[in-house]
């Protein structure tokens, strides 16, 4: 192998420089995706009262909502999903008929049983362009 062409790097870096990368590199944080949160409202409810499962953080181009019973995201814990265009809501094996899925993405669920008590999944899936998709999780109690 012959000589390199370039001579090496012999470059000196101030205190202040180094203070200064550091610095910035400390501060500078490239823009980040809130995660997709569930938030009950009320945080509590009462057997025979409604909740309203509101999803905060939203992507943007979102083109459908799934909601399941459960953390896993399987066909017999899927509840309702709305997709919109076209505008369509579908019902899944765990739709009970109490569910009203809203173009927000937000979940009423009226007269609570015990058994619509745990865990809620939301998968947010964006349009076409943009495939991946994003999911939050709440788990319901009862007063």
């Amino acid at each position: 192998m012959g000589p390199l062409s370039v001579p090496p790097c012999t470059l000196h870096i101030t205190w202040k420089e180094l203070l200064l990368t550091a610095s910035l590199l400390i501060f500078w944080n490239p823009p980040t995706t809130a995660q997709v949160m569930i938030e009950a409202q009320p945080t509590k409810v009462s057997e025979g009262k409604d909740v309203l499962l509101l999803v905060h953080n939203l992507p943007r181009n979102v083109a459908a909502y799934v909601w399941y019973k459960g953390q896993i995201m399987d066909f017999y814990q899927f509840i309702t999903a709305y997709s919109r265009d076209p505008d369509r809501i579908l019902f899944g094996p765990a739709y009970s008929g109490r569910e009203t899925l809203y173009s927000n993405g937000s979940l009423r669920i009226q007269n609570v049983t015990k058994q619509d008590t745990g865990s809620y999944t939301v998968k947010v899936m964006k349009r076409i362009d943009e495939t991946k998709g994003v999911t939050g999780h709440f788990t319901l109690y009862r007063e």
